[in-house]
């Protein structure tokens, strides 16, 4: 999937990062589709679908599946755009 949209950070120790515009492309585990497709599916708002796709960027793109950045927040606001595709 690819996304441009604002991401902001916060980390435990208190440092933040401004939200800026980014276009990131990253796989995500069937897992995570899976849930955004049932929150869809379920009459979720599309704010409800970011928080799915905010929680799958920040584990999967940020924290690398949990191997660095941990204890980092992400936001996910300002969406211009989502794309998916099938591998």
């Amino acid at each position: 999937m690819s996304a441009s949209a604002r991401f902001g950070f916060a980390s435990a120790a208190g440092s933040t990062g401004d939200p800026r515009l980014r276009l990131l492309t990253q796989h995500l585990p069937g897992d995570v589709v899976a849930v955004l497709f049932a929150a869809r599916d379920a009459g979720a708002s599309e704010d409800d679908q970011a928080q799915v796709l905010a929680a799958g960027l920040q584990e999967y793109y940020f924290r690398g599946g949990g191997r660095r950045a941990f204890g980092v927040a992400v936001g996910f606001t300002g969406i211009e755009g989502v794309d998916f595709g099938v591998l």
